[in-house]
């Protein structure tokens, strides 16, 4: 098991993130992403939203954020998940759950930094968990979607058992 924050995991680390999930690794990675790097005084981070003015960027971030579940998604990952740490059962049943998977597992968790991004009112009547509608977790050309999902609604996902779909050559 090994915690991180989307700093590390999406910025420098990114590449042992991605080889990590090539090789399905028996892992558990909780990655807290509050969008900012909150420990150098809110400047942008990887998965910082388009426009949005931080310390680095004070006219707007001019950067497309990375997103982890469709990255998660096409390096291979067999479990993938989203949650909120403002939905506390979802968050930890979701942890259960990568916990007992076996192979190489994302937990990317919406965690605001109350201090340079407070985005709890943002999050709050925007996510939904999507395996709480009909949807089956493991059809990847399905998945790919929800990880682009983004706006007035947010997904809080779970993707289990996920195999990259076949290569035409």
């Amino acid at each position: 098991m090994v915690t991180g924050g989307d700093g590390d995991g999406y910025g420098i680390g990114i590449g042992h993130f991605i080889h990590a999930m090539r090789r399905n690794m028996d892992l558990t990675y909780i990655v807290m992403n509050n969008m900012t790097y909150g420990l150098t005084t809110g400047q942008a981070s990887p998965t910082t939203p388009k426009t949005t003015a931080t310390k680095s960027t004070p006219e707007g971030n001019i950067e497309t954020p990375i997103n982890p579940l469709a990255l998660a998604l096409v390096s291979g990952a067999t479990f993938i998940g989203r949650g909120y740490s403002g939905e506390i059962n979802h968050l930890t049943d979701l942890i259960a759950q990568a916990i007992e998977h076996k192979g190489f597992a994302l937990v990317d968790v919406f965690s605001p930094c109350v201090t340079y991004m407070n985005m709890y009112q943002f999050f709050k009547p925007r996510v939904y968990n999507v395996n709480e509608t009909e949807y089956d977790s493991s059809d990847w050309h399905k998945a790919m979607p929800k990880t682009y999902e983004w706006g007035e609604k947010i997904p809080l996902v779970c993707f289990i058992a996920l195999k990259l779909p076949p290569t035409t050559s």
